[in-house]
């Protein structure tokens, strides 16, 4: 999928940079920073299959302990489970079906597509800002918050807890259009948090939920470069937003810690 996605990105930052020549403007990118460009993309990919390892290591060296604490005070702070408004509005099963492609399979086309748009950009301090704020994110939220406040998040809950608990999150997921592929992703994830086996994409987390602050600092990134692909970032961040209370993945409550740890990380 590599080349694909690089491919993806370049076109991406030629129409957004140079619209009317794009081609040139590739031309350009290939010859100006084609190596460390190409350096980059290379560190990139070493970083996330390590941080891929680690995070799947992290649920073996700490349990998952603070399930209980999160779903009370989230329960609390929202006057029932989050995931029941969200479920509640009339979700037509279309737009359930996209939602899902635009939470569970795209997230990382539209990361690795933004990472190749970074690397290949001339502004020295926004591509340097860029890659900072990615690495902070990272190691702030993906290694220390993860550690902090360990949790499996509301749709393992009956695998780890409570069977009773969200029984009523899986039966919606499961009567729902894209519920039972949502369901066989916690499958997989399960499996390779059982089994101690891990892959690109595996490990299990819901403290704090490195989507939501993925997405969240690509807006920011993007809302730097163009108004109108930021305004698209922003409306897909939001979706992601939506789609981790939707599918039961993360708990409501944490989103706009997320989002302030990414500002402050630019």
């Amino acid at each position: 999928m590599l080349p694909f996605l690089i491919l993806i990105g370049l076109i991406v930052a030629a129409v957004v940079s140079q619209p009317r020549a794009p081609a040139s403007w590739l031309l350009h990118k290939l010859a100006s920073r084609g190596v460390g460009a190409a350096s980059t993309l290379g560190v990139f990919i070493l970083c996330l299959a390590a941080f891929t390892a680690y995070k799947h290591e992290f649920s073996q060296m700490v349990p998952f302990f603070a399930d209980q604490f999160l779903a009370r005070i989230d329960a609390d702070l929202h006057f029932g489970d989050p995931w029941r408004w969200a479920r509640a509005l009339p979700v037509p099963g279309i737009a359930d079906r996209a939602l899902y492609i635009l939470y569970s399979q795209l997230w990382f086309v539209v990361l690795a597509t933004v990472v190749v748009v970074a690397a290949w950009l001339d502004d020295a301090s926004k591509r340097q800002r860029y890659f900072l704020s990615l690495i902070t994110t990272a190691v702030v939220l993906g290694v220390i918050v993860r550690l902090a406040a360990s949790s499996a998040g509301p749709i393992f809950y009956d695998r780890l807890f409570d069977p009773d608990r969200f029984e009523d999150l899986i039966r919606s997921l499961k009567a729902s259009d894209s519920g039972p592929d949502t369901l066989l992703i916690t499958d997989h994830l399960y499996a390779s948090y059982t089994t101690h086996r891990a892959s690109i994409g595996t490990g299990i987390s819901a403290m704090p939920s490195f989507h939501v602050a993925i997405a969240v600092l690509n807006a920011l990134f993007l809302s730097s470069l163009n108004r109108r692909v930021g305004a698209l970032a922003w409306t897909y961040a939001g979706v992601i937003l939506f789609g981790s209370v939707y599918f039961g993945w993360h708990y409501a409550r944490l989103f706009l810690d997320h989002r302030d740890r990414s500002d402050m990380a630019l």
